[in-house]
């Protein structure tokens, strides 16, 4: 069930749509399109929203999401570091292989579901280990 969906009408075509959702106590948010520079204010949005209307968990949905960049991994750190001062959590789910390599990168990995992590891990070691 969607409770809100929120689009970038900034810029033609509009690039991001985020959707709310619940999942019992927990708040779901899905990114989908490219989360850039320029739609960095829908996501930091979208967050700020939940946030406030939600006290449990919030899961960020990347699975939709075509592109992220370093101000967006940003903006989704400093929400997990609001919600970590306040007993919650906040964790990315099935971030694209490109999407888990910005976030190692940036050492932001911790943010990704622990079963993901894992994954990526060892997809990417076995890709570096075959010429």
């Amino acid at each position: 069930m969607t409770l809100a969906e929120i689009a970038d009408a900034s810029s033609p075509g509009a690039a991001l749509v985020a959707c709310i959702a619940a999942e019992g106590r927990v708040a779901v948010v899905d990114l989908r399109g490219e989360a850039d520079v320029f739609t960095a204010p829908v996501v930091v949005d979208v967050l700020a929203r939940v946030i406030a209307d939600f006290d449990g968990a919030v899961i960020v949905d990347l699975s939709n999401t075509e592109f992220i960049d370093s101000t967006v991994a940003f903006a989704l750190e400093r929400a997990r570091e609001f919600l970590d001062d306040r007993g919650r959590t906040l964790t990315l789910r099935s971030p694209s292989r490109m999407a888990a390599r910005l976030l190692a990168l940036l050492e932001l990995s911790h943010l990704i579901e622990p079963d993901r992590v894992n994954h990526v891990a060892f997809s990417d070691a076995t890709a570096t280990s075959h010429p």
